[in-house]
């Protein structure tokens, strides 16, 4: 049987040594051949010919129609997208956050020399995220969210000098950008723990389904998203208890060598509330909406908002729930015992969800050496 045509142009090879894309009834020539430079300018024609409804960009009248001698700013986010991107396939976060600022990127600069993009340009560029966000409902970020999103744009610029379509001095030259200063941007509110009577008023406002979901993510500190994802085959029913394996976590990538694997122990309130949801296909999400459909953060923090708003109590989210159960994890059995439910690779991450409380501050000045 032949091999079926691929739906893409191809990357081909030229007598004159060069490598060619045709698009339409032209051919467009990248480069030397099987160069890295002639890929990236492979994958920024082909991005340009696929959002252009396969109709082939315009390069003049001259019958060979070249890419271009200088590598631009869009053939970096180009190969960035082509071999970066797709490493992120399971964190959707990630994924949605670089494909914005490759857009951004191409949108504002995809015409500019790469090894002309350099920190002032940056700047600019940090200016637009502290004051317009990313992504078509972009929002103005915080001077933390903005460093972040900066640190991802050098980020795309390394794996270009990793590539060699730039100069190593590019990327010393971008990260001589200094970071915002607390005094350059309004941070946002750190999240704290919501109040477990707030939880315990609100809860009677929920679904079934929604009310169950609190239950275990307080029960056991996890994700959000980790509860979406979660299925009965995901839950390992063979010991004394059951734990939850989810196949793919926020902090996989952090020990490829050791293959980090998350578990998480389902007992008490957890075991209680999951129960009811482990009949169904073995391979189908646990937890559905009311209208048979996964739930999401956002119908998630949605459902949360309103069910405290008729409780009325303060608003609060899903994700404080995180908050509340590593605090009183840590109060209880120390720092490790709340890094080892989390599933922090380091115990400083550990830390930005669940501080020493003041009680426990006291209680250890009582017990401190006297002279």
């Amino acid at each position: 049987m032949a091999r079926p045509r691929s739906p893409q142009p191809a990357y081909q090879y030229h007598v004159s040594g060069q490598a060619k894309v045709r698009l339409g009834y032209d051919d467009f020539y990248l480069g030397k051949h099987g160069s890295p430079e002639s890929y990236a300018r492979y994958y920024a024609l082909l991005s340009e010919y696929n959002a252009n409804g396969k109709v082939a960009p315009v390069r003049g009248k001259d019958v060979m129609r070249q890419a271009g001698d200088q590598i631009l700013v869009k053939h970096v986010t180009a190969d960035f997208r082509a071999n970066v991107l797709p490493g992120y396939a399971e964190n959707g976060q990630m994924t949605n956050r670089y494909t914005n600022l490759c857009l951004l990127l191409e949108k504002r600069l995809g015409e500019t020399n790469a090894e002309e993009f350099g920190p002032r340009l940056l700047e600019s560029l940090r200016e637009v995220f502290l004051t317009k966000g990313i992504g078509e409902k972009g929002r103005a970020n915080c001077r933390r969210q903005s460093n972040e999103l900066t640190r991802n744009v050098i980020q795309i610029f390394r794996h270009g000098v990793a590539r060699e379509l730039i100069a190593p001095e590019r990327l010393v030259a971008l990260s001589a950008l200094p970071p915002l200063k607390i005094s350059a941007g309004q941070d946002n509110d750190a999240r704290e723990e919501v109040p477990l009577d707030d939880v315990r008023a609100t809860i009677p406002f929920l679904t079934a389904t929604a009310a169950a979901m609190v239950r275990i993510q307080l029960a056991t500190a996890m994700r959000p998203s980790e509860l979406f994802r979660m299925t009965p085959a995901m839950i390992d029913r063979s010991g004394k208890v059951w734990v939850y394996k989810p196949t793919t976590h926020k902090t996989a990538h952090h020990d490829r060598k050791k293959k980090r694997e998350k578990k998480v122990p389902i007992l008490g309130e957890a075991l209680k509330a999951l129960t009811p949801y482990l009949f169904g296909d073995a391979d189908e999400v646990c937890f559905l909406t009311t209208k048979g459909t996964p739930w999401n953060k956002d119908s998630y923090r949605i459902a949360v908002g309103r069910a405290a708003k008729a409780a009325k109590v303060k608003h609060w989210t899903p994700y404080q729930l995180r908050h509340a159960a590593l605090q009183a994890v840590r109060d209880a059995k120390g720092p490790e015992a709340a890094q080892a439910l989390a599933g922090h690779s380091r115990l400083a991450t550990t830390e930005l969800y669940a501080s020493a409380s003041e009680a426990k501050a006291i209680e250890a000045a009582k017990v401190a050496p006297r002279l």
